[in-house]
């Protein structure tokens, strides 16, 4: 979420959650910002389709936790070949089951998996600050357009007024009629300005209601002040406070990502062991016995070199974002503030 817009809601909700209640001539039509704002963040469509990606997630979860499966082998030897071993009669047959030691992979991968959660849960709630900080801007557009459209009607009202007068005085002889197309011309300049006006309030209430999911507005009148400021707290409370900014938390997440995908890529430096335990019969003899076995990989860091640098060089990418945020942060609070 953008800070100017995170400012600009905070004070949207200082100033018209202190607004005083609208005369209660329609029950149930006017709409407040607390209601706006509950509309939109349960309603909004982009939250419900990021939801999806939470489901999504937690399916990668739950995969990432899951064992490689066993494997069953069967061999036969010493068949289909010439004389004795012709065909089965001196065969060796083993029959055996192969398990793999992941030595610590599978733990990484739900440590990166939690950690790829836990960024997409903060995600979530800086969307939801994203829209209700959107919510508070279109609901503010909706007033501004109220308001200007007020002020336009009242245009209006002065300009018929001042066109009947002038007429009164042109029947009287004191204006030429000059005077009254004047007038005339300034009433229907003004009645066009009225019909702006109208126009945008209408897209401005159309606006609002698509932040929710309608398809056209089903409120009535937009309830709330605009001429009002609260007063701003000292300047290094809001700096200790930008710490707590929904960005900042955003790279906290992601660093704790790229540090498990670190031991991630790490981990596979030490590729699995299989054990492999069977039983084996001599066709020959009529006889069976146990078999068992291990296979160990020779594992080389060359192999995976390139995707531990790459991880590294992701994790130190997130510490310069976070400094470059800090910085560009602290300039845009300075410059709101002033």
């Amino acid at each position: 979420m953008r800070f100017g817009q995170a400012v600009a809601a905070v004070l949207a909700c200082s100033v018209l959650l202190c607004a005083p209640s609208a005369a209660a001539e329609s029950p149930g039509a006017m709409l407040s910002l607390p209601e706006a704002i509950e509309r939109s963040l349960e309603q909004n469509l982009d939250l419900r389709a990021f939801g999806y990606e939470l489901e999504a997630q937690a399916g990668r979860m739950q995969q990432a936790g899951v064992r490689p499966p066993p494997e069953v082998q069967a061999l036969a030897e010493n068949v289909l070949g010439s004389g004795e071993r012709s065909d089965f009669d001196a065969a060796e047959v083993t029959l055996s089951l192969v398990l793999s030691l992941e030595r610590g992979a599978r733990e990484r991968r739900v440590e990166a998996a939690r950690a790829g959660g836990e960024l997409l849960s903060t995600e979530q709630r800086i969307q939801r600050l994203d829209v209700a900080a959107e919510a508070a801007r279109r609901f503010i557009g909706v007033l501004e357009a109220q308001q200007g459209l007020s002020e336009a009607e009242e245009a209006t009202a002065l300009g018929r007024t001042m066109r009947e007068t002038v007429q009164k005085r042109l029947q009287a002889g004191q204006v030429p009629r000059a005077e009254v197309a004047r007038a005339e011309a300034q009433l229907a300049r003004l009645g066009l300005d009225e019909e702006h006006a109208e126009h945008q309030l209408a897209a401005a209430r159309q606006r609002m209601a698509a932040h929710w999911g309608a398809t056209e507005p089903d409120f009535g009148k937009a309830q709330g002040e605009l001429l009002g400021l609260p007063p701003l707290e000292d300047y290094a409370q809001l700096r200790v406070r930008l710490a707590q900014a929904g960005d900042f938390e955003r790279l906290v997440s992601e660093k704790r990502l790229r540090e498990a995908e670190i031991r991630l890529a790490e981990a596979r430096q030490r590729p699995p062991w299989q054990v492999t335990a069977g039983v084996r019969r001599f066709e020959i003899d009529d006889e069976h016995a146990f078999v068992v076995g291990v296979s160990v990989p020779l594992a080389s860091r060359s192999s995976v070199q390139g995707a531990v640098a790459e991880s590294r060089a992701k994790s130190a990418q997130v510490d310069a974002r976070t400094e470059a945020l800090r910085v560009k942060l602290e300039s845009e609070l300075y410059t709101l503030y002033q």
